[in-house]
């Protein structure tokens, strides 16, 4: 696998983790180089609901379509991207622990063919964009 985890603890309730990471008005409160999150179907979140997330990269606007690949309510939420041949799945696992939630991300980036040579620096750009966000994460909803 090629990619990146992290793991953080949250104190709050797993159905309101779950809430809050899966509403899309909330991404740039969790990823700072988010600007917006649109939905483009219709409907309640589930899986083949797809988004246009707009990004502010090196002074640019970036978007890319994302698309529910999971959803199991209060449990597990992955998003997949998939850009110039180069697909990325961020999935999230939530479950109960002490008085509050687990929160286990996995990043996981593929390409076929040369594009794996590209992978390394793909993951080490993912990171540094993305790799606050479960600490952002939970200081939001712990305020």
């Amino acid at each position: 696998m090629t990619g990146f985890n992290m793991s953080e603890w949250v104190a709050r309730p797993p159905k309101v983790v779950f809430d809050f990471i899966t509403a899309s008005e909330n991404a740039p409160k969790i990823v700072q180089s988010v600007t917006s999150m649109v939905k483009l179907t219709e409907g309640p979140p589930r899986i083949g609901t797809r988004y246009r997330e707009t990004r502010l990269m090196h002074g640019k606007e970036q978007q890319a379509e994302l698309e529910i690949v999971e959803f199991e309510p209060t449990q597990k939420y992955a998003m997949q991207n998939v850009t110039s041949g180069i697909e990325t799945v961020y999935q999230y696992n939530i479950r109960p622990e002490r008085d509050g939630t687990r929160i286990d991300l996995l990043c996981e980036v593929k390409a076929k063919g040369i594009k794996k040579l590209m992978l390394p620096l793909v993951v080490s750009i993912l990171k540094k964009e993305d790799g606050d966000h479960l600490q952002r994460l939970k200081k939001v909803l712990e305020e």
